[in-house]
């Protein structure tokens, strides 16, 4: 029997991936790292298992008569101080490789992120990398999803709270102070202000793309599908300013922009380095996407039979929703 275990259950793209698998499967398997959180997949019918990428000894145990391991867990935006780069996206993936090796896995799929010129600047980036050719060393059947920025997130650290309508422990909500505290000041600023927050002058192409796809992406890549490294994204490049104008489509207003340039998220990542080693590498993330272009090979949606969404498909989605819940 096909056994599949979901790391970073509890995150925003964990658990869209396991509502997805559900759909199709039994046998799931959740990791999760606080107890309270057992109750809430034993009603869905998923099997919490308790453990940590930091504990190898409960990455065995998780791995345990597991076929697949679906890994999405990551620490750009941490939940708990001690979830360092070093701890999580280097160390702890070693661990549940070798975890996943030692119990006879047979597939393992890891979410990693678009190449970037620039990698060297996030320590995110390099250790996503590492994880990478550590996975193509270990002799698992792998498939390795670079995944093009996340709709979810950069329309909604635009200034918006639109994009996070119906969202299951969205990503710029965890209790990080940095990344909680400036989306809590900017989150109406579309709404309610009509200014759209961009980085650079907003001209960076990428093929944004759904939490949902990338999901969809992943429960697929479980069942079926070839090996290998994936770069996926949404059906079409835009740019910022392209989702500007999207939201003004979207909410019939006109929106100004307010740009934030790129060379002071470049300063901001170096002054911040010190004490804030994850707020550094966010900074880092905002340069690097301001600076550089992420696209998406157009066939990896066909060889996984993904549908993709449009972003302004997203957009009024979640737009309706959102008019719903006021109404």
């Amino acid at each position: 029997m096909e056994r599949f275990l979901v790391i970073g259950a509890t995150g925003q793209l964990g658990r869209a991936t396991i509502r997805k698998l559900k759909d199709r499967t039994a046998g799931i398997r959740a990791l999760i790292r606080q107890p309270d959180s057992a109750a809430r997949f034993q009603s869905l019918g998923i099997e919490p298992v308790l453990g940590d990428l930091t504990d190898p000894p409960s990455l065995a145990r998780a791995c345990a008569g597991i076929t697949t391991v679906i890994a999405t867990a990551n620490v750009a935006i941490p939940t708990r101080r001690t979830d360092t780069f070093e701890a999580v996206e280097r160390d702890g993936y070693r661990n549940l490789i070798q975890a996943a090796v030692a119990a006879g896995v047979r597939r393992f799929i890891y979410t990693s992120a678009p190449l970037s010129r620039r990698e060297h600047l996030s320590p995110l980036l390099r250790f996503k990398r590492e994880t990478e050719q550590a996975l193509i060393a270990s002799g698992l059947d792998h498939i390795i999803f670079r995944a093009d920025v996340f709709m979810d997130t950069a329309f909604s650290m635009m200034g918006s709270a639109i994009p996070l309508r119906g969202s299951e422990g969205a990503t710029v909500l965890r209790p990080f102070a940095f990344a909680n505290r400036h989306f809590a000041r900017i989150k109406d600023s579309i709404e309610r202000k009509h200014v759209a927050l961009i980085p650079g002058d907003g001209t960076s192409r990428h093929t944004f793309i759904c939490v949902d796809d990338v999901a969809e992406f992943l429960a697929s890549a479980a069942l079926s599908g070839p090996s290998g490294i994936y770069a996926i994204g949404g059906p079409e490049p835009l740019t910022f300013l392209d989702i500007v104008r999207l939201y003004e489509r979207i909410l019939g207003v006109p929106l100004k922009v307010q740009h934030a340039p790129a060379r002071v998220f470049r300063a901001a990542a170096l002054l911040m380095r010190p004490f804030s080693p994850a707020g550094a590498n966010l900074m880092a993330l905002n340069y690097i996407g301001a600076m550089e272009d992420s696209l998406a090979d157009p066939a990896a949606a066909g060889a996984f039979n993904v549908k993709l969404t449009s972003a302004e498909t997203f957009l009024r989605g979640k737009s309706a929703l959102a008019a719903a819940l006021v109404a």
